[in-house]
Parts: C-alpha cells; structure tokens; sequence
C-alpha cells in the first residue's frame, strides 16, 4: 500500500493532482449526472479539487468511486444509507 500511495501522489495523507490528471477528471465530471454537479457534498469537493489540486484521501475515496463508476458508494450499496 505504501508503494500505490506514492505512484498516486499522496504526500501527508492528501491526493494531489497534475494539471493533466485534472484534466482528465473533468472530463469524467462533465459527463456524470446532473443530480451530482447539484449535490452540495460532491460539488463542494469538486471545487476543492480543482481550487487547491489537492484532496484527503477520505475525500479522494469518494471522489474517485464516483467518477470511475457514475454513482456514489452509497448508491452503489458499499456503504449503508445511515453510516
């Protein structure tokens, strides 16, 4: 695990980001629903990610599993609807 977080960029426990790879995540953001660029929780950790480049890896988690599969973990049924 030490070893991904490094080809990943994380330094201090944060995800920082390239211009490319945001880049490339914007491209996946654009293409999501509507609901979630409307969401108060997903939207709030987007401008994060592109205002500082840089986000915690709690907030990175969630971040990436919506982007790679259109849905929240929630939705998905990784998490239960009251964690």
């Amino acid at each position: 695990m030490k070893y991904l977080s490094l080809f990943e960029n994380f330094q201090d426990d944060r995800k920082y980001f390239t211009d490319s790879e945001l880049s490339y995540w914007n491209k996946l953001w654009n293409s999501l629903n509507i609901k979630y660029h409307n969401n108060q929780f997903f939207s709030k950790i987007w401008d994060l990610m592109k205002t500082k480049k840089s986000l915690t890896k709690k907030q990175w988690l969630e971040m990436e599993f919506l982007l790679k599969n259109g849905k929240s973990r929630y939705e998905a049924g990784i998490l239960p609807a009251n964690y």
